[in-house]
Parts: structure tokens; C-alpha cells; sequence
């Protein structure tokens, strides 16, 4: 009930706060890229049908008039009419070619199957990096309007110390530019914050707001690097679409070398026929043909080589492709160390940063400061900031993308 309440808000709303769960719900519903690969598995679908059904019998109705001259009879030449009408029932009873045709099918199903669920996993880690840019975009805004708040207070520290001819204009001056420089961050930061928003709605096929109703985590537990491979290349679905990419290969020999394999067809007909519209001729014709080619010169013998080697460079890709998700995955791993050990740097920048700042404010409000100290120890602060918070999106990303790169983010089911 939950996720369809979500959806409907997140069509109709002003404005909608959307979780990671209902995301990957929003996602299903509305994503044009994941409703295409769902076409190409219902087109899959079909044309296994299409092909069961060529064992089926295929009825034709045939009429003809035809009027031809001369016709000799003991009178004499004369124009003869001939008129016919009838049903023509045909069926391929039995063909191994269209039987691994199916097999094949079949296995064209299941790939695609799993290429609807690989480009979910695709467009699901997009829209989650989406929806976590756009939380920090959130709080960058917060951060930049507290900056400004800040701004304003060193403005009117300097102002007041102008007042009592404790310092020159120059520190008023400069506090105002910082001020505006103040406004011009906030202003960029909303309009950062709307361009992710759009990124999403686009991703979501939707125009309406959409903000991040996420937690930003700063403590994540993940398995060992080696586990991760391994779950790596049990779970991702290239994997299994390239194994299955074998098997059609596979099926192709075979259905090359049906091609020396008998096949029939059962064929009846009824006719009626006559010289004039009576039709009062009757006409049945049955018929069961056996087709068997026994020698075509070597061809299917050089196009199953051909198809072989064709398998061949599939095992190979799959060999490659392992190797590759095994990059991905070491690299993932590396990047999620890497972005845990910046946000603990970060951290400790930002505490270090605050404190001096804090203690320069209070030096200034003392005259024992300058503003060009203030100001330094003040951007200097709103750097580390910023700096934590981008480093805290990064790892909350870097985590889903390590999920993703082990093919543990979770599919369409």
C-alpha cells in the first residue's frame, strides 16, 4: 500500500520525498530505457510462439475463373469456361530445424530476461547516485545559507568595531564582499541542486519536484574483497547472459547440422470444380512428403566449423568478461576504502577548521585579529564543510556502486 501511495503522490504532488525503495518501485513503473528491454522480452515471447506454431497447419483458400479458347469439341473450336474453389491444409509435422529454432527461443527468452534485470541494475544505481547527489545537494544549500548567516555576522562584528573607530572601512568593505560572495555560493548550489533534480525526473520520465527522503550513512560494513568477486561472478547477469550466449551457439551448430536431418510435411486439399458456377465436381487430394537431403557437397560440414568457431569466440568472451567484472569489482573495493579513509580526513579537517575559526572570530571580536585572518579561518571553515559533505556522497555512492559491481543491488524481482 505504501508503494502505491508513493507512486501516486510522486505523479500528482507539488512535491514528493522519495526513499531508495520506492525509487526502484517509481523506476519499474515509469523508466522508458527499463520499459523498452521489457518489449524486447515480450518480442522474444512471441516469436517462440510464432515458431511452435509452424508445426501447426496452415489453411489456404484458393478460387479461380479461367476462360481459355480454343476448346475442340466434335462441333468444333469454342471458348471453355473453368471455375474452381477449394481448402488447402499444409503442416511441417516433423522438422529439427524448427525444433532447435524453439530451443533457441527459449533460450533467447531467458537472455532477455536477464537483460531487463541487468538494465535495471544499470538505471537502479543511477537514479540511487541521483537521489544521494541530491541529498547533499540538499545540505550543501543548508551549509551555504548558514555560511551566508555566518557572512552576515562577521559583517556586523566589523561594523560595529567601525562604529567605535576600532578599525578602518576597509574591514567593513570586505566583510560586505564576503557577504555577496556568500549569496553568489548559495546561488550556485541551488542551481547545482536543480540540475540533479532534473536528472532525476528525467530518469523517472516524470516533471514533477522530486526531493531526497535518504540518509546519508557515514558507517558501512562490507564483505571481504574476495567474497565480493566471488558473489560477483555467481550473481552478475552478464555473466549468465554470456553463458547463455554459449548455448545458442550451441543450438546453432546443431540446427546447421539439421539441415541433413529428414524432415515432413502433411498436406490435404478439397476442390470443387466445373465448366460452369455449379461446382459440382469434387476434388480430394492427401499427401505426406519426406524430405531428406544426402549429400550438398561439404556445406553443412564448413558452416558447422564456422558455427563452431563462433562458440569458441564466445567462451572466450565470457573468459574476458569474467576477468573484467573481477577489475570492476577490486577497483569498487578500492574506490570504498579510498572514499572512507577521505571522509575520516575530512572529518578531522572540518573539526580543526570549525575550531579556528571559532577562535579567530572571538580573537576579532577581542582586537587581537585581523578581518584578513577572520576571513581566512572562515573560508578555510566553509571549505571543510563542504568538503565532508561531498566526501559523505561519495562514500554513500561508492557503497551502491560496490553493491552493483558484486551484483548485490537487487534486480526487478
Amino acid at each position: 500500500m505504501r508503494k502505491t501511495i508513493a507512486l501516486l503522490l510522486l505523479l500528482t504532488a507539488n512535491g514528493y520525498g522519495m526513499t531508495i525503495t520506492e525509487l526502484k518501485e517509481a523506476l519499474k513503473t515509469n523508466n522508458l530505457e527499463i520499459k523498452q528491454s521489457v518489449k524486447n522480452l515480450e518480442s522474444a515471447k512471441f516469436q517462440k510462439k510464432a515458431d511452435i506454431r509452424k508445426f501447426f497447419p496452415v489453411f489456404n483458400l484458393q478460387a479461380s475463373a479461367s476462360r481459355f479458347y480454343p476448346y475442340i469439341t466434335t462441333t468444333g473450336k469454342s471458348w471453355e469456361n473453368d471455375f474452381t474453389a477449394g481448402i488447402t491444409a499444409t503442416a511441417n509435422i516433423w522438422n529439427f530445424q524448427t525444433k532447435t529454432k524453439v530451443n533457441i527461443d527459449s533460450t533467447q527468452i531467458k537472455s532477455q530476461q536477464l537483460n531487463v534485470d541487468k538494465t535495471f541494475e544499470d538505471i537502479y544505481l543511477q537514479g540511487i547516485s541521483y537521489l544521494l547527489q541530491l541529498k547533499g545537494a540538499e545540505k550543501t544549500i543548508a551549509l551555504r545559507k548558514k555560511e551566508l548567516e555566518n557572512a552576515k555576522k562577521i559583517y556586523k562584528v566589523a561594523k560595529s568595531k567601525y562604529d567605535q573607530g576600532l578599525v578602518l572601512i576597509t574591514d567593513v568593505l570586505k566583510a560586505r564582499a564576503n557577504i555577496e560572495k556568500a549569496k553568489s555560493n548559495l546561488i550556485a548550489a541551488e542551481g547545482e541542486k536543480k540540475k540533479i533534480e532534473t536528472a532525476l525526473q528525467n530518469l523517472l520520465n516524470t516533471d514533477k519536484p522530486v526531493t531526497a527522503d535518504v540518509k546519508l550513512s557515514d558507517n558501512f560494513t562490507v564483505p571481504s574483497a574476495k567474497e565480493l568477486v566471488k558473489e560477483a561472478l555467481q550473481n552478475r547477469k552478464e555473466v549468465a547472459i554470456q553463458k547463455l550466449k554459449i548455448k545458442t551457439a550451441e543450438l546453432n551448430i546443431q540446427s546447421v547440422k539439421d539441415t541433413n536431418k529428414p524432415s515432413i510435411t502433411a498436406s490435404a486439399s478439397y476442390y470443387r470444380e466445373s465448366h460452369d458456377l455449379s461446382f459440382e465436381n469434387e476434388n480430394y487430394n492427401f499427401q505426406l512428403s519426406l524430405n531428406w537431403k544426402i549429400f550438398d557437397s561439404f556445406q553443412t560440414k564448413y558452416a558447422a566449423l564456422s558455427a563452431e568457431k563462433e562458440k569458441e569466440i564466445a567462451e572466450i568472451e565470457l573468459k574476458r568478461l569474467e576477468n573484467q567484472i573481477k577489475k570492476e569489482v577490486l577497483d569498487s573495493y578500492t574506490d570504498f576504502q579510498t572514499s572512507e579513509a577521505n571522509l575520516e580526513n575530512a572529518r578531522s579537517y572540518l573539526e580543526f577548521a570549525r575550531k579556528t575559526y571559532e577562535r579567530t572570530l572571538n580573537e576579532y571580536e577581542l582586537g587581537v585579529s585581523d578581518l584578513v585572518s577572520l576571513l581566512s579561518a572562515y573560508n578555510e571553515y566553509v571549505n571543510a564543510e563542504e568538503n565532508y559533505m561531498n566526501n559523505l556522497v561519495n562514500l554513500n555512492i561508492a557503497y551502491y556502486k560496490l553493491l552493483k559491481s558484486a551484483g548485490m543491488l537487487g534486480g526487478t524481482k
